[in-house]
């Protein structure tokens, strides 16, 4: 069980005054109030949720009596879990924690798999040395098990769950498309698992859908369209995706990106259909025949 850190989200000490408490509430509302971040509204909006969320939760007594005995229960069980990847690091043998990740990962266990993975390469990097999966397993293997650390990655980033900050789930989503991104780059060098590399590009090409939508829009991070030209797709699969770029330029009323971005998509499929409505919204001429 996790539940989210109040304290941490309103960036105050467990002994913090109601007094306290509030002033840190209306310094966080202001700066993250919607309103305030027009570029960045779902992004802003979360964050007001979380604040809000934390403020309603411990400026109550009752509530926040009934919250620290289940944060103090929850960071007992976490302070365990911990203890106990503490010892398994202790191990020896790092093939036998390596064959413990994979029984996770195979097992849909992510949270446990993603946290033994960053643990080996935490602990690699105190010694100053790097921690590399081929050292372990044969190159075709250790491509396979990058590809289930990329999905768990994936899996919890896209996860509902209201437990994980935005932050973390956006950290999430952008370790798995290094990974999956690695994948690609190590098939170009040295073609081993042509069988799944599709999937690879399925998986990309939803990863940076994402970085463009509402959901997903952030400028400090967006990804260039060079991304997408290096995935080497079909271009009607090429223009579908520039197109889907324009509409959620649309939505963000980005308008000339998303006039860039269309006009690139006619360019590589001139009859591309479904484009009426985005053409009409964005006062342009229809491309199709």
């Amino acid at each position: 069980m996790r539940i989210p850190n109040y304290y941490q989200i309103l960036e105050i000490g467990r002994d913090a005054t109601a007094r306290e408490i509030k002033r840190a509430f209306r310094k966080l509302a202001k700066r993250y109030h919607p309103d305030k971040n027009p570029e960045r509204t779902a992004f802003a909006e979360q964050m007001f949720r979380e604040i809000c969320n934390a403020y309603n939760t411990l400026h109550d007594e009752k509530q926040k009596s009934d919250y620290d005995r289940t944060l103090q229960t929850i960071e007992h069980q976490r302070k365990s879990q911990e203890a106990y990847l503490d010892r398994l690091n202790r191990l020896n043998q790092n093939y036998a924690k390596l064959e413990l990740l994979l029984h996770a990962l195979l097992h849909h266990n992510y949270e446990t798999g993603v946290s033994m993975y960053e643990q080996l390469q935490h602990h690699s990097q105190e010694a100053g040395r790097e921690w590399r999966i081929d050292d372990f397993l044969s190159y075709e293997e250790s491509r396979d098990c990058e590809f289930l650390i990329a999905e768990a990655y994936q899996k919890l980033g896209f996860s509902n769950g209201d437990e994980t900050s935005v932050l973390e789930r956006h950290r999430k989503i952008e370790q798995a498309m290094r990974i999956y991104e690695s994948l690609l780059s190590a098939e170009a060098r040295r073609p081993c698992f042509k069988h799944f590399i599709r999937e690879v590009k399925e998986r990309l090409k939803f990863i940076y859908l994402y970085h463009f939508s509402v959901d997903g829009y952030d400028q400090t991070c967006q990804i260039p369209l060079t991304k997408i030209r290096a995935l080497k797709l079909s271009k009607r699969e090429t223009a579908w995706m520039y197109k889907k770029i324009a509409e959620f330029y649309v939505e963000l009323k980005r308008f000339p990106e998303a006039r860039t971005v269309l006009k690139m998509a006619f360019e590589l499929q001139p009859r591309l259909t479904g484009a009426k409505k985005i053409c009409k919204t964005l006062n342009m001429g229809l491309f199709v025949g």
